[in-house]
């Protein structure tokens, strides 16, 4: 009797347990993967001239208007877009 082996039929609970964990385990991998990907970006840039730090200008709230080559204002001095441009 030891060649009969009886295997139960699985419920649609089952199923769909199973089912979430396995998609809850590639989740966790895929995590696991971008994380380590994320952490090894931070590893490698200590070689000179790597830097990706961009500074940018200031604007000083307090500093008054001034005219720009179109007549417009603006803080900065730098023109934009103006109205009614295309």
């Amino acid at each position: 009797m030891s060649s009969f082996s009886i295997t139960r039929k699985k419920t649609p609970f089952q199923k769909h347990r199973e089912e979430e964990e396995a998609k809850k385990k590639r989740a966790e991998d895929e995590t696991a993967r971008l994380y380590a990907e994320f952490v090894e970006s931070f590893q490698g840039d200590n070689a000179p001239g790597s830097k990706t730090f961009v500074r940018g200008g200031t604007i000083n709230p307090n500093d008054k208007l001034k005219d720009d080559s179109e007549g417009e204002k603006s803080k900065d001095g730098v023109s934009g877009p103006k109205k009614g441009s295309r």
